[in-house]
């Protein structure tokens, strides 16, 4: 998730977040003002710079040679996807697995991550539980177990 609503480049180059639309200022660059704004990155001077407002839920962007770029929204994750990877979409606050993905641009996907298998055993101090991961550091000086027997575990990467 952007931290964004909206991203725009300068005449100078610099390129601004901002999290409401701004509005041209002067003939060189858009205002934050009434707005929250944080620099991105100093790119090159852009003299089409008035057209590089892109309202972020509508399009991604991406910067090639120092110019920022509105791309088609999930444009590098139908890239990966057409490379391959596996893709998700969340549903609520969970992801499920997506064979064929629609691409709605209201939608949230990701890459499918990796996942691994590891024992723990849980263990609480003063009330505190904790999960102690086989094969890591010893359990803390003042530990007790909870779990007996290791228990298997898969885990996101």
């Amino acid at each position: 998730m952007n931290e964004f609503n909206w991203v725009a480049q300068d005449d100078d180059g610099e390129i601004y977040g901002y999290d409401r639309k701004p509005i041209a200022f002067s003939d060189r660059a858009y205002s934050g003002r009434n707005t929250t704004s944080k620099l991105i990155v100093k790119g090159r001077p852009n003299p089409d710079w008035k057209d590089t407002l892109i309202d972020l839920s509508k399009n991604d962007y991406i910067i090639k040679d120092g110019i920022l770029m509105a791309t088609r929204k999930h444009a590098a994750l139908i890239h990966a996807w057409a490379d391959g990877a596996e893709i998700q979409g969340k549903s609520g606050d969970h992801w499920d697995d997506c064979d064929n993905p629609t691409w709605f641009d209201c939608e949230e996907y990701r890459i499918k991550p990796k996942k691994t298998t590891v024992n723990v055993k849980l263990y609480h101090i003063n009330s505190v539980i904790g999960v102690w991961v086989q094969g890591h550091q010893g359990l803390p000086g003042d530990a007790e177990l909870i779990d007996k027997d290791w228990r298997e575990v898969e885990i996101e990467l």
